[in-house]
């Protein structure tokens, strides 16, 4: 078995070299790959990936993303974004693999969306604290029950086709009340921008915005977040290459922008908007509370305007609002995400406590 540690400067000649076009499955993608090397907080020699393989055979592997804490270069952090090992041959190499990533990384690492069966392996280290974040709300403005029933009971799979003409039936049924928030959500007197080039009036409101949080993204790293995705849209051309990866890179459709929100010559509100799959999600919102009810209009408006079938919000105040507020929903839950602090980062944490949606991988996933 051979184990090798790929640095951020590194990747490009990885994805291009014998190792990787060998490997099955590939341990990282062309975009993760460019996206990862564009990173402007990360360095040349920045831990990237920690791999594990045998015979062409990939057995394991951790990636990790560079990062700082509060956007201030002599905090640097990393944050955890996968993980993964061969259910058969790298079972053994799993734990290993991370603990050596840990160390790499001098031990300071987040994780913004553990499962409940990684927060039970991380316990046990005892390097880790585990922050109570603000639960979230997803709503749903259409029925889905083709995707969500097979998901949480597989057996059921086979009635795929028959879920499928039940959610077209039902949601045929609710056009009328869909219609109805379109006009109850049209909030004429807000004025919405499509921002391709965040210039320095949105750079100083997104700093004035954001003194609290952990990782504190500027408009810089909101460009390459932009500029540089982790995951695409299918053609659906016959010679489209798929590549044999543990996680989902390829989608049927996928969106991200970035909108500026004014109310006469003020701006009130700047939110980045994120839909895969149909599936919406705000990775990044910056406001005053007291604008709260302002940005969520707009974020309703988009929703509803691009047929979005879920709408996943974390950001406290607009939480807050979708729980109390009139909304545009079939139905609506509380969700919480997990989240695992290395205790050498605990007492930041604790100055600098929130986190935004985006925050570690997941405005890339």
């Amino acid at each position: 078995m051979q184990v090798n540690a790929i640095k951020v400067g590194e990747l490009p000649d990885f994805v291009s070299g014998s190792i990787w076009q060998k490997l099955s499955p590939k341990p990282v993608t062309l975009l993760r790959a460019v996206s990862q090397f564009h990173n402007p907080r990360a360095n040349a020699n920045d831990l990237a990936l920690i791999i594990a393989h045998e015979n062409n055979q990939l057995l394991g592997l951790v990636g990790l993303l560079p990062d700082y804490i509060h956007g201030e270069p002599d905090l640097p952090v990393s944050s955890n974004t996968c993980w993964w090992a061969d259910p058969e041959k790298g079972r053994q190499i799993a734990l290993p693999l991370f603990l050596r990533a840990f160390a790499l990384c001098n031990q300071r690492m987040f994780m913004t969306d553990c499962t409940p069966h990684t927060i039970s392996i991380l316990r046990k280290t005892n390097w880790f604290d585990f922050p109570e974040m603000h639960p979230g709300i997803r709503g749903f403005l259409k029925f889905n029950f083709q995707e969500v029933i097979p998901q949480k009971v597989p057996r059921l799979q086979l009635l795929k086709p028959l879920l499928k003409v039940a959610d077209t039936l039902l949601n045929f049924s609710f056009l009328p009340f869909h219609y109805f928030c379109r006009v109850r959500f049209s909030e004429r007197h807000l004025k919405t921008e499509f921002v391709s080039k965040m210039e320095l009036e949105l750079h100083q409101f997104i700093t004035s915005h954001s003194a609290s949080e952990f990782v504190r993204r500027s408009v810089i790293e909101l460009e390459w977040i932009l500029q540089f995705p982790w995951i695409r849209q299918k053609t659906g051309e016959k010679n489209e290459n798929h590549v044999d990866y543990p996680f989902s890179h390829m989608v049927r459709s996928f969106e991200q922008y970035v909108l500026k929100i004014s109310e006469g010559n003020k701006t009130v509100g700047v939110i980045m908007i994120s839909i895969r799959d149909g599936y919406m999600k705000v990775p990044y919102a910056y406001m005053e509370k007291e604008n709260a009810v302002k940005v969520l209009q707009v974020i309703y408006q988009q929703a509803l305007q691009k047929n979005a079938t879920t709408l996943t919000v974390f950001h406290p105040e607009l939480a807050e609002e979708m729980q109390r507020g009139k909304h545009p929903f079939i139905f609506r839950k509380k969700i919480r995400r997990l989240v695992a602090i290395s205790k050498t980062l605990t007492k930041l944490h604790q100055k600098y406590s929130r986190l935004q949606d985006g925050d570690g991988d997941m405005v890339f996933t």
